[in-house]
C-alpha cells in the first residue's frame, strides 16, 4: 500500500479510503507555519511602505486575512470528499481539458511564491551559516525538493515542528519589539489614509486566496468522514491566525526599522532576537521551508495535472515525480538567482497579479462545491476526458473572462491603474468584483446542471 513507504507513491490520482489517515487538527499546523514565513513578515511591511501607519496596519491585516481566509479555509473540505488534488477537481468546472488554462496560472503562482521564498530562504541561510546568499538560495532549493519528494505525510511531520518553532519565536520577538520605546510612538500615531487601508486589506486578502489552488492537496488523505467544520476550522485558525502575526510583525518592523528593515529583511529579525538570533534564522529557516516545499509540491501536482489532460493518464510514476519536482525547483531557483533589488515593489505587483486572476476560479470552484453539485461528484469522470463533465465547460470560462475583466477599470498596481482605483485614490477593490461576478455569473449559467441534479435527487427520493 502507498502509505507504507517512505516516499508518497499517489499523486494526482484518488486517495482510496483503505489509506485515509490523520486528523484535521494537523491543518492547524501546515497552514500556521506555512503562514509564519519571512515573506509574510515582508508582506505585513508594505502596509506601512504604501501609506498606513502601523496603528492603521493592524486592522487592515485582520480584515483582509479573516475575509480571505473564510473562502480559502472552504476549498479545504473538498480534500477528504473527494480524495483528489485541489485543481484536478477544477475539471468538473472548466471540464477536462478547459481546467488547463486554472491550472497553468496556478503554477505560476506556485512558482513566483517559491521563487521569492528562495530568495529570503537564501538570506537566513546566508547569515546562518556564513555563505553567499546564492549558494544559500541553492542550499534552500535542494531541501525544498528533498521534502517535497517525499511527499504528503513529511510535510504534515515537519510542519508540527516548523508551527511550534515559528510560535515561540514569533512571541519572543513580539515581546521585544514591544518592550521597544519607538514601538509606542510608532503606534501613537493615528493618521488614517482610507486607499492605503483598502489596499492593504486587498493585499492581506490576495495573499490567502492565492493558497486556494492547493489548499485541499494537504486534507486528500484524511478519512472521507471528517467532520466539515473541522477541516475548515483548523485550515482557517492556522492560515489566518499565522498569516496575521506575521504580517503584524512585519508591519511593526517596518515602522521602527525602515530603511534598516526593508535592506535587510531576514538580518533586521535576527538582530532582533539579540542572542537567540540563531533560534531566530532556524525558525525563518523552518516557516520559509515549509511554504517552499508547499509550492514545489503544488506546482508538481498541476504539471502532472496538465500532463496527464494531454495523455490521458490518470496517475503519475514515481521516478516522474522526481524529475518533475526537480524541474520547478530549478525553474524557481533561476528565477530567483535574478531577482532585482527592488524586489519589495515586484513582489507587491506579484500578490495583486495573481489576485486578479486567481479570485474569480476560487468562486467558480466554490459556487460549483457549495451551491450547484452541493458536493456530490463522480471522481472517476474527472479522469475521462469524454465524462460527464465534458472537455470544455463554456459557461465557465465565460464566467472566468468576465470575472478577470470587471476588474481592470478597478485595478491598481505599477503596470496599469484603472479609471476608478485612480478616482477613489488608488483604493484597491477589483477583487471584490471579482469573487461576487465571477460566481454568480456561473451560478446563473449553471441551470441546467442544478436541475438534473434535483431532478436525480427526486428520483432517488421516491425509489
Amino acid at each position: 500500500m502507498a502509505t507504507t513507504s517512505t516516499i508518497e507513491q499517489r499523486s494526482i490520482d484518488h486517495i482510496p479510503l483503505a489509506e485515509r489517515h490523520g486528523s484535521p487538527r494537523s491543518l492547524l499546523f501546515v497552514w500556521f507555519a506555512a503562514n509564519t514565513s519571512i515573506t509574510a513578515v515582508v508582506t505585513g511591511a508594505l502596509f506601512v511602505i504604501l501609506g498606513n501607519t502601523a496603528l492603521w496596519a493592524i486592522p487592515a491585516i485582520l480584515l483582509g486575512n479573516v475575509v480571505g481566509g473564510f473562502f480559502t479555509a472552504l476549498h479545504s473540505a473538498q480534500g477528504p470528499r473527494l480524495g483528489v488534488p485541489q485543481m484536478i477537481q477544477s475539471r468538473a468546472q472548466f471540464g477536462y481539458f478547459g481546467a488547463i488554462l486554472p491550472l497553468v496560472l496556478a503554477l505560476m503562482i506556485f512558482l513566483g511564491f517559491y521563487a521569492t521564498g528562495l530568495v529570503l530562504g537564501g538570506q537566513a541561510m546566508s547569515r546562518l551559516l556564513h555563505i553567499s546568499p546564492e549558494v544559500g538560495s541553492v542550499l534552500f532549493a535542494l531541501m525544498s525538493t528533498a521534502l517535497a519528494i517525499f511527499g504528503y505525510r513529511h510535510i504534515h511531520r515537519f510542519s508540527h515542528v516548523a508551527a511550534v518553532l515559528s510560535g515561540v519565536v514569533f512571541t519572543g520577538l513580539f515581546i521585544k519589539m514591544l518592550t521597544e520605546p519607538a514601538t509606542g510612538d510608532a503606534l501613537s500615531d493615528t493618521t488614517f489614509a482610507a486607499a492605503p487601508f483598502i489596499l492593504g486589506i486587498s493585499l492581506a486578502a490576495s495573499w490567502q486566496l492565492t493558497f486556494g489552488p492547493y489548499i485541499a492537496d494537504y486534507s486528500r488523505y484524511l478519512p472521507e468522514d471528517t467532520p466539515k467544520s473541522a477541516t475548515i476550522g483548523w485550515t482557517f485558525l492556522g492560515s489566518v491566525v499565522g498569516a496575521s502575526a506575521a504580517m503584524i510583525l512585519g508591519a511593526l518592523a517596518a515602522a521602527l526599522g525602515g530603511v534598516g528593515f526593508l535592506g535587510n529583511q531576514v538580518g533586521f529579525l535576527a538582530d532582533l532576537g539579540g542572542a537567540f538570533s540563531v533560534v531566530v534564522l532556524l525558525a525563518v529557516i523552518c516557516g520559509k521551508l515549509t511554504g517552499n516545499t508547499l509550492s514545489s509540491y503544488g506546482g508538481y501536482m498541476s504539471v502532472a495535472t496538465i500532463v496527464t489532460s494531454l495523455t490521458r493518464q490518470s496517475r503519475i510514476e514515481p521516478r516522474h515525480r522526481v524529475i518533475y519536482i526537480a524541474l520547478i525547483s530549478a525553474a524557481a531557483l533561476a528565477i530567483a538567482l535574478a531577482a532585482t533589488d527592488n524586489f519589495l515593489a515586484s513582489f507587491t505587483d506579484f500578490l495583486l497579479f495573481l489576485l486578479y486572476f486567481m479570485t474569480p476560479w476560487s468562486a467558480i470552484n466554490l459556487v460549483d462545491y457549495y451551491l450547484v453539485r452541493k458536493e456530490q461528484y463522480d471522481v472517476d469522470a474527472l479522469f475521462n476526458p469524454d465524462g460527464i463533465y465534458g472537455r470544455f465547460n463554456k459557461g465557465a470560462m465565460l464566467a472566468y473572462a468576465v470575472g478577470v475583466l470587471i476588474q481592470i477599470p478597478f485595478m491598481n498596481s505599477t503596470f496599469y491603474v484603472g479609471p476608478i482605483a485612480d478616482w477613489m485614490g488608488g483604493a484597491e477593490i477589483s477583487w471584490l468584483l471579482g469573487l461576487v461576478v465571477a460566481g454568480g455569473l456561473y451560478y446563473a449559467f449553471s441551470g441546467r446542471v442544478r436541475n438534473e441534479i434535483a431532478a436525480r435527487r427526486v428520483l432517488a427520493t421516491q425509489r
